[in-house]
């Protein structure tokens, strides 16, 4: 990939895997895009907060403003593909760029990976909204495939509304 260091083809093969994976997001392919997630994956947006000390996390350890497992992914997905999602009608637009993506290999089987994502949402009579975020990742070798074990997003909003929490990053 230009741009990118040199990667052993593993690595690299890892990087194609986030940009594949955040591709079925923003094209509605969410059928797809769950089957890349692994049975115990866990999704998770841990609420931010303002703190006067600047070597403190700016993000709480303790609460979450969203958790999601394949189960409930699986459910949501489901009420949007039905006639019943009428709070989802007609759906927002939504797009994700990735940048800056970086990953460390754990082991034999598995790799950390950060990346910094930027998800524009437009959707009438709502003004467009930006929001930018540090997508964690851990990714998974399950039966010779890459898989999403693990997302933890930390948003960069100090006050996130209804509609960045639902963002699926």
């Amino acid at each position: 990939m230009f741009g990118m260091p040199d990667l052993s083809p593993e690595d690299r093969a890892v990087v194609d895997f986030a940009y594949r994976e955040t591709h079925l997001l923003n094209a509605d392919r969410f059928a797809e895009w769950i089957t890349l997630l692994t049975d115990d994956f866990e999704y998770r947006v841990p609420h931010p907060e303002l703190r006067d000390d600047p070597r403190s996390s700016p993000y709480s350890a303790t609460s979450l403003l969203s958790w999601e497992s394949v189960h409930s992914l699986r459910v949501r997905f489901d009420r949007l593909a039905s006639e019943f999602a009428w709070a989802d009608r007609p759906p927002a637009f939504h797009r994700r760029h990735l940048t800056a993506v970086r990953v460390e290999r754990r082991d034999d089987a598995s790799w950390s990976v950060a990346c910094d994502e930027l998800v524009a949402r437009s959707r009438t009579p709502e003004p467009p909204q930006l929001v930018s975020a540090l997508r964690e990742d851990l990714v998974r070798l399950v039966d010779g495939e890459l898989r999403l074990a693990r997302r933890t997003v930390f948003l960069d909003v100090d006050r996130p509304d209804l509609a960045q929490i639902a963002l699926l990053f």
